[in-house]
């Protein structure tokens, strides 16, 4: 018995650090993400986000080996949470599975999240070298949402919820102009024609469904179907992105 209660407060104790560390790396990584999204990467010192985490800089290199890394961290971080967010916008709508909503509701999250934003349109004034250091989970993070992207599409087609005279890279690449050019057309324009948040994510998905998507609407049934096989792709990319959170964190 008495073996049996030494292991039990060494597991007690080993799960009482994990919790301290992951409580500090969750701290780091919110000192980060303000800084960053306030300077820049270029001009965010490891040394300033220790001192707004309350952490000695030597403390941020026991969780990352480098400044890279970290901030990689950050934005696989963003992107579990930005996923999270999204998923519960989607659920909650019955008509979520057109592509066009899903859209919708993706851009609504990440319009409301600037780090989510910088990521999603590659934006260099705040992101900079880091867009381009070769990170290992920025790689994943872009490989698999293109896998992710065509198997949705293919099966997109197959349901009747996109139109089949375009080819599916064809299909990818059209989605993915009207996205960005959505979410970067203010700058280029004169002030009287830009339009709130919401107003470009509606003209957004409304584009969409002109150009990608059949006019008429496929059987409630079908929807309900798809919704189940989106659940689960959607919950893969998930869980691939939060297992190597973890482990960013522990």
């Amino acid at each position: 018995m008495a073996g049996e209660h030494v292991r039990v407060g060494r597991t007690r104790v080993a799960k009482n650090e994990r919790s301290k560390r992951q409580e500090r790396a969750e701290r780091i990584l919110d000192a980060a993400a303000e800084l960053i999204q306030r300077w820049g990467y270029k001009k965010t010192a490891v040394d300033d986000i220790a001192r707004l985490a309350g952490v000695a800089k030597g403390t941020i290199y026991l969780h990352w080996k480098t400044r890279e890394d970290l901030f990689a961290a950050l934005l696989l971080r963003e992107s579990v949470e930005t996923l999270r967010a999204m998923q519960e916008r989607v659920e909650r709508d019955p008509a979520g599975m057109y592509l066009s909503n899903i859209t919708q509701h993706a851009m609504y999250v990440i319009m409301t999240r600037p780090l989510a934003r910088a990521l999603y349109i590659g934006d260099v004034s705040v992101l900079g070298e880091l867009l381009q250091s070769g990170q290992d989970d920025l790689g994943i993070i872009s490989q698999q949402k293109m896998l992710t992207n065509r198997e949705m599409f293919t099966l997109y087609r197959e349901r009747g919820l996109l139109r089949t005279d375009q080819s599916v890279t064809a299909q990818i690449k059209i989605c993915s102009a009207i996205v960005v050019g959505f979410m970067s057309v203010d700058q280029y324009l004169p002030a009287e024609l830009h339009s709130s948040p919401e107003e470009n994510i509606e003209l957004l998905a409304a584009t969409l469904h002109a150009a990608v998507e059949p006019a008429e609407p496929v059987a409630p049934e079908v929807l309900q179907d798809l919704r189940a096989t989106w659940e689960r792709v959607f919950q893969q990319f998930l869980r691939l992105l939060e297992e190597r959170l973890q482990k960013e964190v522990e």
